[in-house]
Parts: structure tokens; C-alpha cells; sequence
């Protein structure tokens, strides 16, 4: 019979022997060769940004660019919850919410413009509404015109 670690347990060990960035790298390729495809990673990342430790909680900003939960809201509320537990990551978690937030936004306005896909199916794929890409995509055309 085969001894089980949770991923927690392995978590923290890594946690404990690297720093963030190195601790990213590993994670990074522990979700592409599991089983679960990091699903279990995840889920230990959601628990520590909701409820964990300062340690715990910069090692999930870490891991995956502290992209974590299956919906952007869910996201940014325990994100920002994160940032009010432990206020000396607020920056570091504004930063991450709005990296991302500029890479989806690019990343939509490219799939209706160049790829034409329809816009509410983009809308509803980057978990936002249609009239908030209308208006990136409004503003990325302004842009170009200036």
C-alpha cells in the first residue's frame, strides 16, 4: 500500500525550503503532470489566500500569478479579502488583479476584432459582460484613432 501526502503537506514543505519564485516554478510544472491537472494545488492556493497564514498567503500570490477560483468574481472578492487580512499584501494583490485584468481585457478585444467571434461569446468566456467589452473594444478603436 502506497503512502499518500496531501498536497498541503507538500505545499508547505516547499514553502518552507524555497522562496516565492522558486516555489511558482515547481507548482508550475506540478499542475501539468499530476493526475488532476493541479486541481488539488488549487484548491490548497484558494484555501490559503481565504484563511491562510502570511506565509501561506505569499506563496499563493505566487503560484499559478495568484490566478486561482473558477470565476473572476469569486477571485477578486478573496483576493481583496487577502489584501484586508494581511493589508501588506494590498499592492502586490492590486497589481496581479490589474495585470490581469489588462492582459484579459487585450486578450477579448483581439478574439471579437481580429478573430471576429461573436461578442457575447467572448463576453461570456473572459466572464464578463457584454456591454464591458463593447466598451474595451470601443476604447481600444478609440485609441487607434488618436
Amino acid at each position: 500500500m502506497a503512502y499518500q501526502v496531501s498536497f498541503e503537506a507538500i505545499l508547505r514543505g516547499l514553502r518552507e525550503r524555497l522562496d516565492d519564485d522558486d516555489l511558482a516554478e515547481v507548482c508550475d510544472l506540478l499542475v501539468w503532470r499530476t493526475a488532476d491537472n493541479g486541481s488539488e494545488l488549487m484548491r490548497v492556493c484558494e484555501d490559503w489566500l481565504r484563511r491562510g497564514t502570511a506565509e501561506e498567503v505569499s506563496a499563493a500570490l505566487a503560484i499559478n500569478g495568484g490566478v486561482h477560483f473558477t470565476s473572476r468574481s469569486e477571485w477578486e472578492a478573496e483576493m481583496l479579502g487577502a489584501a484586508d487580512r494581511h493589508p501588506w499584501f494590498r499592492d502586490r494583490i492590486e497589481r496581479i488583479l490589474r495585470d490581469w485584468y489588462e492582459k484579459r481585457k487585450a486578450q477579448a478585444v483581439r478574439e471579437v476584432l481580429r478573430n471576429g467571434t461573436p461578442l457575447s461569446f467572448v463576453a461570456r468566456g473572459h466572464g464578463v459582460t457584454e456591454e464591458e467589452l463593447q466598451g474595451w473594444v470601443d476604447e481600444h478603436l478609440e485609441s487607434r484613432r488618436s
